[in-house]
């Protein structure tokens, strides 16, 4: 198949449209990028070293369904991929820790994509070249386009973008066909160690990293 060029959408008000054809508000995204980086923050040093990434992904998981299934989304594990679907938008949502969003390089998952990755999304993109826009059209019937909540978390920054990638045949995402960028907050350090997002200074406050004396 052939692969299309890439579109990136930061500018704000375009971002908000993006997101709305694909039933997703701004607000939806940072939080849950918040709850993935308040989850990655609960990992202890003497923890697996498998620990934050597997308590972003849980939540991650778990933050996309609470904030859409009560929207009328269903949730979907065919080929044991975790993911959300609104039937009626032909969309799929699936959640991906990756090593950096919302920049110029391309994300990639933090672990390794399966073949049940590789055929979800193989089966959902197939379908971008004969349908239009999610809103076009009710797209009951047709295999849900996937699309990938990428969060980064780390000391310093806080990012998270919505994806919709190639269809690929290894281990990585090899491209993507656009890419939302929705969250770049700064985690600002506070006296006792903790950080907490720059954004409005609200009572948003994540610890990234918790050190024990």
């Amino acid at each position: 198949m052939l692969q299309s060029a890439l579109v990136v959408v930061k500018e704000a008000l375009s971002v908000r449209q993006e997101l709305q054809a694909l039933g997703l508000t701004v607000e939806i995204v940072k939080s849950i990028a918040r709850k993935v980086a308040a989850a990655k923050a609960e990992a202890l040093e003497i923890d697996p070293s498998s620990t934050p990434g597997t308590l972003a992904y849980i939540n991650g998981v778990r933050a996309i369904r609470m904030e859409l299934l009560p929207l009328g989304w269903r949730i979907s594990r065919n080929g044991n991929v975790e993911a959300t679907v609104n039937d009626k938008l032909g969309v799929q949502i699936c959640f991906q820790n990756v090593d950096i969003a919302g920049s110029d390089q391309d994300p990639q998952a933090i672990s390794g994509k399966g073949a049940g990755s590789r055929k979800l999304i193989k089966d959902g993109q197939g379908e971008l070249f004969v349908r239009d826009a999610p809103e076009a059209k009710d797209a009951l019937g047709s295999v849900p386009t996937v699309w990938v909540v990428c969060v980064s978390v780390d000391h310093l920054k806080l990012r998270a973008e919505v994806s919709c990638p190639e269809a690929f045949e290894g281990s990585q995402f090899e491209g993507f066909s656009k890419r939302i960028w929705v969250v770049d907050e700064d985690l600002e350090p506070t006296l006792d160690g903790t950080t907490k997002s720059d954004d409005e200074g609200g009572p948003e406050e994540h610890e990234v990293r918790i050190v024990k004396k």
